[in-house]
């Protein structure tokens, strides 16, 4: 019987790669196989999208009427461009005294634009276009909404001097005082607070 020093221990396989190719070459040719799939799908989806993207912006450039905005908003849904046809086309509306249309269409984007960064802007035009249909106490509630729930957008200021003119407006003196200085805090050394600071002269008199 060898003693254990006379035992020697037998070679550890090395890796074969012709070996490990023919037991996984199946599976290996059916994953790249899967993988090619997945880039041409990838590669075609972005490429439509491209020319979804880029069909908008150029439909969107020649839009003159509010038929043509709508044409846009149809034919490419979801666009950033058919968001901004929305707001065109309800801008259009309200200066045609197309007020309910175009509260129509501002309600719409709302809907369908949650994240678009001129959302705040919509609801004011919105405000806007029920003020000019004498439905004051609406207005006033959606210019409070913007001033609150989009405080911090470009459109709370002039959501905020509204309010100040509706409220002089009922004969509310010490609300709409209220508000004036509320925008000259928020807005200090800004030509809206200026322009708050002249109101507010206006009421004390």
């Amino acid at each position: 019987m060898p003693s254990p020093a006379e035992i020697t221990p037998a070679p550890e396989p090395g890796f074969d790669a012709e070996v490990f190719w023919i037991k996984h070459k199946t599976n290996a040719m059916r994953f790249a196989a899967l993988f090619v799939v997945a880039l041409a799908t990838w590669a075609a989806s972005e490429w439509f999208r491209m020319e979804k993207l880029n069909g908008a912006q150029e439909m969107l450039a020649g839009a003159k009427t509010v038929e043509d905005f709508q044409k846009l908003i149809a034919k490419y849904p979801g666009t950033a461009a058919a968001g901004n046809a929305h707001l065109l086309a309800a801008a259009q509306l309200r200066k045609d005294g197309k007020f309910d249309e175009s509260s129509a269409l501002l309600r719409a984007f709302a809907e369908k634009y949650p994240d678009h960064s001129l959302l705040s802007g919509a609801w004011t035009s919105l405000a806007a276009n029920l003020e000019a249909q004498d439905k004051t106490d609406d207005a006033l509630a959606m210019y409070q909404k913007v001033s609150t729930s989009y405080a911090s957008s470009f459109s709370a200021p002039v959501a905020l001097m509204a309010q100040g003119r509706l409220l002089k407006a009922k004969g509310k003196t010490e609300e709409a005082g209220k508000i004036y200085e509320q925008v000259m805090t928020r807005y200090a050394e800004t030509p809206v607070a200026q322009q708050a600071a002249q109101e507010l002269k206006q009421l004390k008199k």
